[in-house]
């Protein structure tokens, strides 16, 4: 039985046609709808990275060798010169701002999403108040030990004159 929430029409399984299920859903167009917004939604991180490949290449779909099960292994708390307030397994000396809003945090060994580790960051006053920002990770260009971090906030020429680059203090957690 179809929910009232569902805005479909519900068939018996008599009065089917081919390629519907008992609510009426025509699966290809639903098929044509999901590849039109999966097509749509991933043309932005392509842009937004650009700056964080080798020789031009773009990111692709990976495999992880090994499952992400969540389990934090290495953390870092980076205040927005990019200077190392805390860490746990981080290597400090490779740890850095690349320019505005972008920054590189060196673990000592290979973090690449594609060997099952995950990352997340978190903008962070590391104080009292508020920030008005928020950050992205990617595996670093040309150094597998690194995790590179994007920070952007409102206004600027960045997302359709939405967004531009900022400086911003963070905590990074790395797991796997």
């Amino acid at each position: 039985m179809c929910s009232a929430s569902v805005a479909f029409v519900h068939f018996p399984p008599g009065r089917r046609t081919t390629g519907e299920n008992a609510c009426g859903v025509k699966f290809k167009s639903l098929a044509r709808t999901i590849g039109l917004a999966a097509a749509l939604l991933g043309t932005s991180s392509v842009y937004a990275q650009e700056n964080n490949t080798l020789n031009g290449e773009k990111p692709t779909n990976i495999t992880s060798a090994q499952p992400t099960r969540g389990v934090v292994f290495f953390t870092a708390t980076i205040n927005s010169t990019g200077g190392v307030a805390s860490c746990f397994g981080c290597n400090t000396a490779n740890t850095k701002r690349l320019g505005v809003g972008l920054y590189q945090i060196d673990f000592g060994q290979n973090v690449q999403a594609v060997n099952g580790w995950s990352r997340w960051v978190q903008v962070d006053t590391l104080t009292t108040g508020t920030e008005n920002a928020w950050c992205n990770t990617a595996d670093r260009a040309g150094d597998n030990n690194a995790v590179w971090v994007n920070c952007q906030t409102t206004g600027g020429p960045g997302s359709m004159g939405n967004s531009k680059a900022t400086d911003t203090s963070f905590f990074l957690f790395v797991a796997r």
